[in-house]
């Protein structure tokens, strides 16, 4: 039935409608609707059509005064209940194209069913990702490709490249869950514990199909609504991740930027402090909208160790794409972190609190999150210094117990403010007996997961750690005497490699239990660098103030610069030991306050290239033949790596390097047959000029 004629027969029936204009031009286009029409390419001959040709129907009232709806071709036309003047008008969802549902079979039901009831089973999680999607208002325009809605473009990218080719890859499994916060909504989740499959792909399209974009942007309850859903699974096995997707500012008090950015990242940071780098917490921003609190949010959860992402793409269908694939990678790469490769099932994070980086510059004495470990009376907690010596692959213990004279014992910070893929960090400093810091700041270094935790050992844990520094720290000093000895080379400015001393602190707890933590100098955070990782990255182009950049021989027959001599370190490890193993994650700060510059570095790892069934186990972060292979697909030989790294050949008595044999533990043999291995082991050699 014609629509005109519909109003005329309500009229005549007795209803109150009021009778239905002939065209638009007949009510009162507001400013708020013609911004709406521009923003979303509706045009008025649309609107007219809705009008002339469409269906009415009562709308949802608008600020407590109804409305008529009005639909025709996918646009979507709202005006006042006495037709007056128009409100607003929108795209239908979906309209002009369609993602089909995949069938579901039997099987496919039964495994869903299986992975809700194993749900229960917060040890089973594999992963949680909790993603907080923008259905406010502006989510209607329809400037993405090919004029689809924003909604349309981040539900329809959600489900083919999240869900869909996760689970195509083998990326996501039913262990994976997922849950939804509507920011901008009434409701309160949209999906709560899913398992990636999918039926969950199907209900994402469901959402695409028919969930309707309204009101404003408000972030304070979408997030505390992701706080409870992160919240639930309190197993530390499972890898976390909170994305925002949105297009625009907050929409929290009245609009008032200042006031949203200090609560959301208040919010934030209450998550971030517990979750540290088990969370991943980001922002996909869609469009050229207002972001600088999305990015503050970012910055606190980076804070705390959380791994961070903000991405702003156009509203082209590959850009929201490509940023769902990394979004996907991050998680991977959690979980990833998270796995022993020996057991194929992923550790469990302890439960440690975290304090941001930024404090870490403060210390004060009298506040209660210090724990104190003294030798002095009233209680004994009976601390002790140990050395890990390589060579007699044993410990020792040292004459002094603290580095400064006055020291009696050690506070210990309750809180931890790093965090590696293996170890947490935290504040250590030696006190006097008064309970007063005395000496340089120290840092402690312990486990991050449960399973490493030995009850019987306590000192278990940190003998790899410190047989890896000291090994890297030997190759260092071979490494120093090749570069210094280069010709035309100003010994007085050219930085060398060091790795830190570090020590196992061993005292008694609150509960009469023996404790322990590796300890050594605290370097300065907001100068810390990775000039390389143990996955292949190297980094390039840095400028570091107070030290040379770049260095030639007098001659010109080669020239550097500083950030090649981290990564010719690297190679030449794995010249120099046979090729039998690549020392990299150099990390640390180049101390340029002394008589000659220094790399000061910490936490290396080593690749050892496997040739027997007899293998050397240098921690979690060595990957093997596969982790020196990554590094050389990025390195890039510079003059340097091409002068110390020449071809071993037989030397004279004064030109020596030793390098030894490495053990997996302390020798049995004799000192006779010692001695005779060594001189066989014991290899003369000197580089070829």
């Amino acid at each position: 039935m014609d629509p005109i004629q519909a109003g005329v027969m309500g009229a005549e029936t007795g209803a109150t409608h009021p009778p239905i204009p002939s065209s638009a031009n007949d009510i009162l286009a507001t400013v708020h609707l013609q911004d709406r029409c521009f923003e979303r390419k509706i045009s008025p001959f649309e609107l007219n059509a809705a009008i002339k040709y469409g269906t009415r129907t009562e709308g949802e009232p608008r600020n407590g005064m109804r409305c008529w709806k009005f639909n025709y071709k996918g646009i979507t036309y709202l005006t006042s209940y006495d037709m007056d003047y128009g409100i607003t008008a929108y795209p239908d969802l979906c309209f002009g194209f369609d993602l089909e549902k995949v069938t579901i079979t039997q099987k496919m039901k039964d495994a869903h069913d299986e992975a809700t009831r194993r749900s229960s089973d917060h040890h089973s999680w594999n992963s949680h990702v909790v993603v907080v999607v923008d259905q406010s208002g502006s989510m209607r325009n329809t400037d993405a490709t090919k004029s689809i809605t924003r909604s349309d473009l981040v539900w329809l990218t959600l489900a083919l490249d999240y869900i869909g080719k996760r689970l195509r890859t083998g990326e996501a499994t039913s262990k994976d869950f997922l849950s939804l916060v509507e920011l901008g909504g009434d409701q309160e989740y949209l999906l709560r514990y899913q398992p990636i499959d999918w039926i969950l792909y199907n209900r994402i399209v469901d959402l695409l199909r028919g969930h309707h974009p309204c009101g404003g942007g408000n972030y304070l309850p979408a997030i505390d609504k992701a706080h409870n859903l992160l919240s639930y699974n309190r197993s530390g096995k499972c890898a976390l991740q909170l994305i925002f997707l949105t297009d625009g500012a907050p929409s929290d008090f009245n609009g008032n930027q200042v006031m949203s950015k200090y609560e959301s990242c208040n919010r934030i940071a209450s998550l971030a402090r517990r979750f540290g780098s088990r969370l991943t917490v980001g922002g996909f921003c869609v469009g050229k909208g207002k972001f600088s609190t999305l990015e503050e949010m970012v910055k606190t959860a980076e804070e705390y160790n959380c791994k961070g992402f903000l991405m702003k793409a156009s509203l082209r269908v590959e850009d929201v794409s490509s940023a769902f694939c990394q979004m996907s990678t991050l998680i991977t790469d959690t979980k990833t972190t998270m796995t022993d490769f020996k057991t194929n099932s992923q550790r469990t994070y302890r439960d440690l609190i975290r304090e941001p980086k930024s404090a870490i510059r403060v210390y004060v004495e009298a506040e209660k999150e210090w724990k104190i470990y003294s030798n002095f009376l009233p209680r004994n907690a009976n601390v002790v210094r140990t050395l890990f010596d390589r060579k007699g692959y044993q410990w020792v213990y040292p004459e002094r117990t603290f580095e400064s004279d006055r020291a009696v014992g050690i506070a210990v910070r309750d809180y931890i403010f790093g965090e590696g893929r293996e170890r947490a960090v935290r504040r250590v400093r030696e006190v006097n007996s008064k309970g007063q810091f005395v000496g340089r700041p120290l840092v402690g270094k312990e486990t991050l997961f449960q399973e490493d935790l030995d009850p019987h050992d306590v000192r278990a844990f940190h003998k790899n750690f410190c047989k890896l520094q000291q090994l890297a720290e030997k190759y260092a000093v071979f490494f120093n005497r090749k570069l210094l000895s280069l010709p035309g080379i100003d010994c007085s400015k050219v930085p060398t490699i060091q790795f830190l001393d570090c020590w196992v602190m061993m005292f008694d707890t609150e509960n009469n239990k023996r404790g322990a933590i590796l300890v050594e100098k605290m370097l300065d955070h907001e100068k810390y660098t990775k000039w390389n990782t143990n996955g292949g990255y190297v980094r390039t182009g840095t400028t570091y103030p107070g030290s040379a950049t770049s260095f030639s021989a007098q001659n010109g027959d080669y020239h550097f610069t500083l950030e090649d001599i981290p990564q010719a370190y690297s190679h030449f490890t794995y010249n120099a030991s046979g090729r039998r193993f690549l020392v990299c994650d150099l990390q640390g700060v180049l101390d340029t306050k002394k008589h000659r510059p220094v790399f000061e570095l910490t936490d290396p790892a080593i690749h050892y290239r496997e040739r027997t069934d007899r293998r050397i186990d240098f921690g979690r972060t060595d990957l093997g033949e596969q982790g020196i292979d990554q590094f050389f697909r990025t390195h890039e030989c510079s003059d340097l790596c091409r002068m110390v790294c020449r071809q071993w050949i037989d030397g004279e008595e004064d030109d020596i390097i030793q390098y030894e044999s490495i053990h997996e533990g302390p020798s049995m043999k004799s000192e006779e047959e010692e001695e005779e291995g060594k001189e066989k082991t014991t290899k003369r050699v000197k580089f070829a000029l």
